[in-house]
């Protein structure tokens, strides 16, 4: 028997209307009055708070009730010499400590379906730290994501959650690496051109008036270019993973460093990150592999 398929492809038009954007609001904490700002902007903005912060608590609480969705921005060592506030993970501590403070920063914010990194371009290069931090978020009987915020072109950090089934993507458009009007606009249009073009798109912004005043503005049109706006949960489309492990891997000495870390760091006193305004660094080589890397630790 002869005949023929019709193979079907779906129009631009068609995909311009599946097109699903989830803006990510880092830094969250460190100011009540900007984070509060945040919170009301309209739609399914994610808010990612620092888990020591002064206000982390109370502003992710805020959110919880206005139906945001809560991630926890995660303080990873970079390769500068910027601080990153208490209880930070780096490549030099052992398995047992990396997972006691991770699990002291996943306990500090409430209500989290996931994590992204706060700084990170030398702690996401490594894949046997974050290993660690993929094995410990595998354990999670809640099924958290992870974000990748790629501060670094050479971030092993999705490909490590991809190989422990933790749900993860990676960042497409940092809004606003520069704080003008002008340029956060701009990347506003990239992240709508990345969605139209691939279906989705992931960006992250900072609580800052340019970047709050902008959102409020481009916000509004989404329906009108075909565009949705959706919880970062909402682009993997196999959360939550159902996740099964044998008995023997729950008596891990790591298992044993999770439950010492259900108080976080009770002997340690946090006080308020403060963030600084610094410019962009430029291209340039790091003394290991003579190759060019992108930093964009700003914060």
């Amino acid at each position: 028997m002869s005949g023929f398929f019709i193979v079907w492809h779906p129009s631009a038009a068609e995909l311009n209307e599946r097109s699903r954007i989830a803006i990510i609001m880092d830094d969250m904490g460190n100011s009540l009055e900007i984070g509060t700002a945040a919170i009301g902007l309209p739609g399914n903005i994610t808010y990612s708070f620092l888990p020591f912060a002064m206000h982390s608590r109370r502003l992710a609480l805020l959110a919880s009730r206005h139906g945001k969705e809560i991630m926890l921005h995660a303080p990873m060592q970079a390769l500068s010499d910027k601080p990153m506030g208490s209880g930070g993970l780096t490549v030099s501590l052992d398995r047992n400590e990396v997972v006691r403070r991770f699990s002291a920063q996943l306990v500090a914010v409430p209500g989290i379906s996931g994590v992204n990194n706060h700084m990170g371009s030398a702690l996401t290069r490594d894949p046997v730290t974050m290993g660690w931090l993929m094995e410990a978020l595998a354990r999670k009987p809640d099924a958290l994501y992870f974000v990748d915020s790629v501060t670094t072109d050479h971030s092993v950090a999705k490909k490590v959650a991809d190989a422990h089934r933790v749900p993860a993507l990676s960042r497409d458009v940092f809004l606003d690496h520069v704080n003008s009007e002008v340029k956060i606009r701009e990347q506003f249009e990239l992240l709508i051109s990345t969605a139209k073009r691939r279906g989705y798109a992931v960006a992250i912004g900072h609580p800052r008036v340019n970047t709050l005043k902008v959102l409020r503005e481009r916000l509004s049109d989404l329906d009108r270019i075909g565009v949705e706006l959706v919880p970062v949960s909402a682009l993997l489309p196999q959360y939550p993973i159902p996740r099964t492990f044998p008995v023997k891997q729950r008596q891990l000495p790591v298992q044993i460093a999770e439950q010492k870390a259900m108080e976080p760091l009770k002997t340690r006193k946090y006080g308020a990150i403060r963030i600084r305004p610094i410019s962009l660094k430029p291209n340039f080589q790091t003394a290991s592999d003579k190759l060019l890397i992108r930093e964009f630790d700003l914060f």
